[in-house]
Parts: structure tokens; C-alpha cells; sequence
């Protein structure tokens, strides 16, 4: 593996990353194209996986997951030797969309957001623990698996077609840009919140005061995960904001420090992931017609609108994040007194 330029040691890792699951996926594909145990998806069993894998039988998804896990392979050896041309980056970040966005379903962030909102209602005897189990699967950790390979990927693929730009774009241009896309990503976990704290209060957001009734012991949950939305739409206004580029006063040791560009932007991207993925979820339930949301939801507007919106949230933060980068990293910015 060529590690003689910078750029080239950035690569290690996400090239380790993809080789190693290229490896253990192409076995395990076999295994399960040819009706090995393990099998982590629904394969048409129940009809009601969330995964695009899920309708398949195991023979089929385990096909495809071989055949990605030799694309991936292909593009980590093309990038051990060398930066890549512009037709393998290109694939590169559309099979890592593909294992990261499009293939994972609403569980990835529902491990990262409903288990601290779980465990503090476990603490306060408002659930029990055992619904946490419930979220550490291996079908939810094979998702984990398949986003942390796309994303290797993507960063592979995203890294080659920067590098090959020859047009950055000026500060004023990214931040423009960066404020659209940050009102965008903040207003809809917004509308999210005002739905379901609305529901904690008793007042029946969007939906039947029936309906809210029927789902009042799940309303804590609801407005557990709206408040981590709520201050993650917070942190979102620093991609914009002068805090968002040096450390606040009351940062012990940091304040006043430059923040480096990449904590917030890879944060916000990372973040972006799984609210797209559930996102496009709820949207190919509901076009399919399946049920989105407890049951009855189906006539409650409230209840399964706002779901709709993540996928225009995810987009919105990782243009924002990607802005904030690009504006950060221009030389004219880091000119600036």
C-alpha cells in the first residue's frame, strides 16, 4: 500500500475498513445465498422489514451483498495503490450511499437516539429494561456494520472528487449556501418537537384525541428523542455562526481556540446518515401502503407526517456540513484575520 503522501495515509483506514468487510461479507453472502444461518435480514418472512433487503428471499439479498462486497473490494484495492480516477470515485460514493442511506432502515437511529432516552425512562421506571434488548440485535448491528462500510467508501470516493475540483467556490458563496441549508435542517426537527411535546402536555398535535390516548404511555419516548433533535437543531446554527468556529467562553481550556473544521462537519455528516435512511423508510412505507407509525396511525397526520421531512433534514445537514467545510478550508477564510 502506497502511505508515501499525506492524502495517501488518510486512506489507510477507511482502505482497512472496506477490505475487511469486503472479506467477511463475501463469505458470509455465499453463506447465506446458499441458506447458511445468520441470515440478518426479514427475507420476505413477515412482509414487514424496513430494509430494502428485507422482501427478498435470502437467496437473492445474499446475492447482492456478494456482488457489493466485490465492488467494495475493487475499489479498496484500486485505492491502496493510489489516489482513484474520477469513474471508480464516482462508483465508490454511490455504493457507499447505497450500503450507508439507501439499504439501512430507521433502526440505526433508533439504537443511536431511542437507547439513552430509553435507559434514563428504565431509570425513572417508565419502561422497561428489557425493550432496551430489544435494539441490540444482530440484524441492528449488521446495519451499523453495512453504514460503516458505505461510509469508508463514500469517504474513498468523496476524497478523489475533491481533490480532482478545480473550482473551490469563495467563503461568501459557502456560506450562503450554508445558511439555506441550515434553516432547512432546523426547522424540521422543530415541527418533529412541536408534535410530540405537544402530545407529553396532553394537547393532541396533528392527531385524534383518541389516538393520543391510546399512545400515552409512549409520549415520554416521543419527546426524549425530539429534545436530543431539538439540541442537535442547536448545534446545527454553529455551521453558520461565528461559536460554531472557535471554542465558546465557558469551554474550559478551549475557549477562544479555533474549532477544527472537521469536528463539526464530520459530526453533522455522521448525524445526517441515519435521519435519511429512517426517513426514506417511512417514505417507501408509506407509498407501499404499509403502516408507518403505532397502530391506527394511518388516519392521524401527525403521527407520520413529520417523518416524512427526515429526509429532506439528513440532506439539508450534510449540504450545511459540507458548506461549513468548503468555507472553512478555503484559503481566502483561513487568510482572514
Amino acid at each position: 500500500m502506497n502511505t508515501s503522501a499525506p492524502g495517501s495515509r488518510r486512506t489507510i483506514v477507511p482502505v482497512l475498513i472496506i477490505v475487511v468487510w469486503s472479506v467477511s461479507y463475501l463469505a458470509l453472502g455465499l453463506l447465506w445465498a446458499f441458506g447458511g444461518p445468520g441470515y440478518p435480514f426479514d427475507a420476505g418472512r413477515t412482509g414487514a422489514g424496513g430494509t430494502l433487503l428485507d422482501p427478498l428471499p435470502a437467496a437473492v439479498g445474499g446475492g447482492l451483498l456478494v456482488m457489493s462486497a466485490l465492488v467494495a473490494g475493487a475499489v479498496a484495492v484500486l485505492a491502496a495503490r493510489g489516489p482513484l480516477n474520477r469513474a471508480p470515485a464516482v462508483v465508490a460514493v454511490v455504493a457507499g450511499a447505497i450500503l450507508a442511506v439507501l439499504l439501512p432502515d430507521v433502526r440505526i437511529m433508533m439504537t443511536a437516539g431511542y437507547l439513552p432516552v430509553m435507559l434514563a425512562a428504565a431509570l425513572a421506571g417508565q419502561a422497561e429494561f428489557s425493550m432496551i434488548a430489544t435494539m441490540l440485535t444482530w440484524p441492528s448491528v449488521n446495519l451499523l456494520i453495512l453504514m460503516a462500510a458505505g461510509v469508508s467508501l463514500m469517504l474513498l470516493g468523496a476524497r478523489a472528487l475533491i481533490r480532482g475540483s478545480r473550482h473551490p467556490g469563495s467563503p461568501a458563496g459557502a456560506l450562503r449556501i450554508g445558511r439555506y441549508a441550515t434553516a432547512v435542517a432546523v426547522a424540521v426537527p422543530v415541527v418533529y418537537a412541536v408534535t410530540r411535546f405537544g402530545w407529553l402536555l396532553g394537547v393532541p398535535v396533528g392527531i385524534s384525541d383518541q389516538f393520543l390516548a391510546d399512545i400515552a404511555e409512549i409520549t415520554p419516548i416521543g419527546a426524549g428523542l425530539s429534545t436530543l433533535g431539538l439540541l442537535g437543531a442547536v448545534l446545527t446554527l454553529g455551521l453558520v455562526r461565528p461559536w460554531g468556529e472557535n471554542w465558546p467562553r465557558w469551554v474550559p481550556f478551549l475557549r477562544g481556540l479555533p474549532i477544527p473544521a472537521r469536528l463539526p462537519a464530520c459530526t453533522a455528516l455522521a448525524v445526517s446518515l441515519p435521519i435519511t435512511s429512517a426517513g426514506l423508510m417511512y417514505v417507501r412505507k408509506k407509498l407501499t401502503g404499509e403502516q408507518v407509525g403505532p397502530a391506527g396511525a394511518a388516519g392521524e397526520l401527525g403521527a407520520w407526517l413529520p417523518e416524512m421531512l427526515w429526509p429532506l433534514w439528513g440532506a439539508a445537514l450534510a449540504v450545511a456540513a459540507l458548506a461549513y467545510l468548503a468555507r472553512r478550508r478555503h484559503p481566502a477564510h483561513a487568510r482572514r484575520p
